[in-house]
């Protein structure tokens, strides 16, 4: 019950000397930089490209890599320069003015980064659940499909259905729990 997802736990070391580790940091990362992106250009394929273009130069640049903070918020860090760079180039996209610094909002990097690692702990949560409850969780919560629709798609009743949802409700509370008083644990001993 780690609070820090994959992605967080690379060292640049790592990323410089392993392909696979580059690689799988990428993948745990590059979603969620995406949306970080595009909630400042408003442009999907812009978000996109600024992604790929970090990802690209980091892979390329790697051996000469010298930096202090973690991967994961250096990514963020970047994107977020990237981005601004990329509203004062084009100026079509933005009707704002921007001035020639923009300071980086730690705090809205941080409150990314936690809300990644909270989709990453509920990913991990609900890949554990028993095979049918899983099922029947994702056909109503994620795909918010109706009771009776789901037990009809899995040849079973709309009781059944309803019992999977609340017993997968219960699983993720547990759990969640069960992480929330490891991290207040940790953070005390910490202290």
């Amino acid at each position: 019950m780690n609070q820090l997802n994959q992605s967080e736990n690379y060292s640049w070391e790592q990323l410089q000397l392993d392909p696979a580790a580059f690689e799988q940091f990428f993948k745990s990362t590059a979603a969620a930089l995406c949306v970080y992106a595009l909630r400042i250009v408003k442009d999907k394929q812009a978000a996109e490209d600024i992604v790929q273009d970090f990802f690209s130069r980091l892979w390329q640049k790697r051996g000469q890599l010298h930096i202090q903070a973690p991967p994961q918020r250096y990514a963020y860090r970047a994107i977020h320069n990237a981005c601004l760079n990329y509203l004062r180039d084009n100026p079509v996209v933005s009707d704002i003015t921007l001035p020639e610094h923009i300071p980086v909002d730690e705090e809205a990097i941080e409150r990314e980064l936690r809300l990644q690692q909270r989709v990453q702990q509920l990913e991990r949560v609900v890949a554990g659940l028993p095979q049918q409850c899983r099922t029947v969780f994702e056909k109503v919560c994620l795909e918010q499909k109706k009771y009776k629709v789901v037990a009809e798609e899995l040849g079973i009743s709309v009781f059944t259905v309803r019992n999977q949802v609340a017993k997968a409700y219960e699983i993720l509370r547990n759990n969640i729990l069960l992480e929330l008083i490891c991290l207040l644990v940790l953070d005390l001993a910490g202290r």
